[in-house]
């Protein structure tokens, strides 16, 4: 997991599978970071970018469902996301109900 700013924007780029083990890992740096960075801005937007991942469990979607409750819609995107992983997204209807952006072929 990396993280960078731009102005009030906190870009989280995930790699490889995002499973249960994975998510439960870094989970509480993940949050951590985010209240770090919400305590610096009044107006802050999260990005998800899943460029680099093969796999999504459960437990990540959970964590971006987390994120969407504590920002809204318009402040909360998963972008860069493959086709397969965006079928997961689909299926779960969670891409009706967030800014979920699949990756340019």
């Amino acid at each position: 997991m990396f993280f960078s700013e731009i102005d009030n924007t906190l870009h989280c780029t995930f790699s490889d599978r995002l499973d249960g083990h994975v998510c439960s890992s870094l989970e509480q740096e993940l949050l951590r970071r985010i209240a770090e960075f919400r305590n610096l801005y009044e107006n802050v937007r999260i990005i998800f970018d899943l460029d680099e991942v093969v796999y999504v469990s459960s437990a990540f979607l959970r964590i971006c469902l987390m994120q969407l409750r504590a920002f809204g819609k318009d402040n909360f995107i998963v972008t860069s996301v493959a086709e397969e992983i965006y079928n997961v997204f689909y299926v779960s209807g969670f891409a009706k109900i967030m800014n979920v952006v699949q990756k340019d072929i």
